[in-house]
């Protein structure tokens, strides 16, 4: 089999576009991978030369992780096509890139197989032109398709319950740097000592579960946070996804958005729960707002002298390393919160006026969306202490940074 050709969409798929409109059938999350991902495990399974991935759209991100992965003499090939059309049709079209010695995936679909000679086995004669989802074989001319029991991905239940076939089945190979009792744990995970973890599941790399949770029969994506005392069961969090304390997820896809419910197709956007029990406004926020203005009094009087013995050297070179590192731009901004223009640390991943966030504390090269995570770690959990150590660590994190690292972040 020296070539694969795979058309995922030869179904409609409205309900991808409908419920992740960020991305594509390929860079959809199975099992904690990249469905991409199982497609190339498939081609070196098969000892396929080419890969050729069609898609009524062209994904950047998909291209991106298909150049990543590209291993020794497996040729990845991405490109805009495919559709609603018979796997004849398809190899007429396409008949360079598929050449006399073919498999083609025809629907979203992955085979149920662990070896090749188990693939090479399943083939009869097919007695059309290969209108139905399914697995052909097209080798010297005569089109067979597969016997074979596959994975199927045609509507979002569908998703759904192929996430949990795929983490209860050993077919294909799971993400995680160790397993134990069926737990798949990825690199960087921090875990509570008091929370309760129970198998088959999936923990992404970096990814944080609070205190008082219970996580079981899940997949958790990378760099994602469960907060404390939520109950996560028979469900998927997708990567860099925050979720609320107290929440109780069962038989639920969260994305950083929304709570999903695969079976009704009912969706909850997150601003309409997200806030309901804002640390901020239920718990003594007058405490905090004065103890921020008593820090950022501290910050504005005790660095007035030497900001103004500075002050010719930042105005000639803002943007240089050591005004960068001295946290010289930030210095207006403590007034900012004096006179109530201001946050000294960001409450709302909403807010842009602030001097301070809290995922400067971890590095200064997060993206984006985690730093928005953390924003909503924050926003719940925030307290007097934790204010301090927001503004100590971030002016130290600056203060010992390396150019490179600047440059990086």
């Amino acid at each position: 089999m020296k070539n694969l050709l795979i058309n995922p969409y030869s179904q409609s798929q409205e309900w991808c576009k409908d419920y992740f409109p960020d991305r594509s059938l390929g860079m959809m999350p199975v099992a904690g991978r990249c469905a991409a991902e199982y497609f190339i495990d498939l081609a070196l399974r098969c000892q396929a030369e080419r890969v050729l991935l069609l898609g009524p759209t062209y994904n950047e991100h998909l291209a991106e992780l298909l150049y990543e992965y590209q291993q020794g003499e497996l040729t990845l090939d991405y490109r805009k096509g495919g559709g609603r059309d018979t796997v004849r049709h398809l190899l007429d079209l396409y008949e360079e890139e598929c050449g006399s010695d073919c498999l083609i995936l025809h629907g979203m679909l992955m085979p149920r197989a662990h070896t090749l000679e188990e693939i090479e086995k399943s083939f009869v004669p097919c007695d059309d032109d290969g209108s139905a989802d399914g697995i052909y074989y097209y080798k010297d001319g005569i089109l067979l398709k597969s016997i074979l029991d596959f994975y199927h991905i045609y509507s979002l239940q569908s998703y759904f319950e192929v996430n949990f076939q795929v983490l209860n089945e050993n077919f294909y190979n799971l993400p995680g740097y160790s397993s134990t009792d069926n737990v798949h744990t990825g690199t960087s995970v921090a875990l509570k000592s008091d929370s309760l973890l129970k198998g088959p599941l999936v923990l992404g790399d970096n990814t944080f579960i609070e205190s008082g949770t219970a996580v079981s029969d899940a997949i958790i994506g990378e760099r994602s946070l469960v907060d404390k005392g939520c109950i996560v069961e028979h469900s998927i969090i997708f990567d860099q996804t925050y979720v609320a304390g107290n929440l109780e997820i069962k038989n639920k896809i969260v994305t950083p958005g929304r709570i999903i419910d695969p079976f009704s197709g009912g969706v909850l956007e997150r601003n309409s729960f997200s806030y309901a029990f804002s640390p901020i406004q239920n718990r003594s926020a007058w405490i905090l707002r004065l103890w921020e203005h008593f820090i950022a009094l501290l910050l504005a009087v005790g660095l007035a002298i030497p900001y103004l013995f500075l002050l010719p050297f930042y105005l000639t070179h803002r943007t240089s390393h050591w005004c960068w590192k001295l946290s010289m731009d930030r210095y207006p901004g403590y007034w900012g919160v004096l006179f109530f223009r201001k946050e000294l640390v960001k409450s709302h991943p909403a807010n842009e006026h602030y001097v301070f966030q809290m995922g400067e504390i971890y590095g200064l090269q997060n993206t984006p969306e985690q730093r928005r995570i953390y924003d909503y770690y924050y926003h719940y959990h925030c307290s007097c202490f934790l204010v301090l150590q927001v503004v100590l660590r971030s002016l130290g994190k600056r203060g010992f940074a390396t150019y490179v690292e600047r440059k990086r972040s």
